[in-house]
């Protein structure tokens, strides 16, 4: 009887075990899972929440009121792209389909960080820093602003900030005016007249096309270039060294001679001194004798 009590607790031991390391092994697996998965929407929230370039910059929709009014409009755009001279290279091309044209271009290549390392043959290897960088000030049909605008898009990488400003054509007219008349209190009828002329002229202008500026620049990138280092290569193009040697004792004997000739400039001086110590030799010898 006690050898089959015996045999009924190791089975029950056995047995109790199993079903612990069962059901531990069940409660990490649903650990695990409940990690898994909330660690699926930490991931999903955080592509919801990146930023993301808008759908478009400008709305194609017109109300009546600005159907019916003349506009002169304006914008200032500022993004980052891949490659600046390909994108400029786009821009001119979209630029001829909207009979637009570049009012200016600047491309500025913006030096962040230098540094250099120094060769043994005496030349330099310069690494730079730089951000390209390109300012666009294009001209664009009024009717086709939004158009043009909404067009950027597919060249953006990332969108940082955009103004978009549309004013009334008398609105524009009378500052523009105002202005002009501030800078010419003193000058004459005929200059105010021409002054007033090329006003209308230039608003007439920004009334046809509009101004958009565009400011846009690539990821910073490391450019490498060349320079001597004139020390080093003087230093390498000297002569053998006999040669050295026999320019350095000419050298020294010049400088021997040249010191000779400054000392011999003060021979007063030693006058003076070797007389004052004749005499004083001259007395002590006198003293000596007068003793004896």
């Amino acid at each position: 009887m006690s050898d089959l009590a015996k045999k009924l607790a190791i089975i029950l031991v056995v047995g109790s075990t199993i079903v612990g390391c069962s059901k531990k092994e069940e409660g990490a697996a649903s650990d695990a899972s409940v990690a898994t998965e909330s660690a699926a929407p930490n991931s999903e929230t955080i592509r919801a929440n990146a930023a993301k370039n808008p759908e478009q910059l400008v709305s194609t929709q017109q109300s009546a009121l600005e159907q019916n009014r003349l506009l002169i409009k304006s914008a200032q755009l500022q993004f980052e792209v891949k490659d600046v001279l390909k994108t400029t290279a786009t821009l001119e091309q979209q630029l001829l389909q909207y009979n637009g044209y570049i009012e200016n271009k600047q491309i500025d290549y913006q030096v962040s960080d230098r540094s250099q390392r120094d060769r043994s043959d005496g030349t330099v290897d310069i690494y730079e820093k730089i951000t390209p960088m390109v300012q666009l000030t294009v001209r664009i049909p009024n009717d086709q602003v939004t158009t043009f605008l909404n067009n950027l898009l597919p060249l953006m990488l990332n969108f940082n900030t955009q103004s978009y400003e549309a004013k009334r054509y008398e609105l524009k007219l009378l500052e523009e005016k105002l202005n002009t008349a501030n800078q010419s209190n003193s000058s004459s009828n005929t200059v105010n007249n021409q002054l007033q002329q090329l006003t209308d002229l230039e608003v007439k202008d920004r009334l046809a096309y509009s101004t958009i500026r565009l400011e846009f620049f690539q990821q910073a990138k490391v450019r490498k270039s060349h320079d001597l280092n004139i020390n080093r290569i003087a230093t390498l193009d000297s002569d053998p060294l006999l040669t050295r040697i026999a320019e350095a004792f000419k050298v020294g004997l010049s400088y021997f001679k040249e010191t000779i000739l400054w000392l011999i400039q003060f021979w007063a001086f030693y006058f003076v001194f070797i007389t004052i110590w004749v005499i004083r030799k001259h007395i002590e010898l006198e003293n000596k004798t007068a003793n004896y």
